[in-house]
């Protein structure tokens, strides 16, 4: 009997390198509620995990 996992939901994230800005879709974990409805979570980019923070219709590194 197999382990049920979760289905893994990527989302758009727009991450900025000095003047390009690109938008890569990657897995968010950890998605929590700050205490003004903003929505905060952590990604894995280049084996780095770093913060977003949910904008409109994309996720941006923080």
């Amino acid at each position: 009997m197999s382990i049920h996992k979760p289905p893994v939901v990527k989302y758009p994230i727009k991450v900025q390198r000095g003047n390009s800005s690109q938008i890569v879709y990657r897995a968010i974990r950890d998605i929590q509620y700050i205490k003004n409805n903003q929505e905060v979570g952590r990604i894995r980019v280049n084996k780095q995990t770093q913060m977003v923070r949910k904008q409109g219709t994309y996720w941006v590194v923080i």
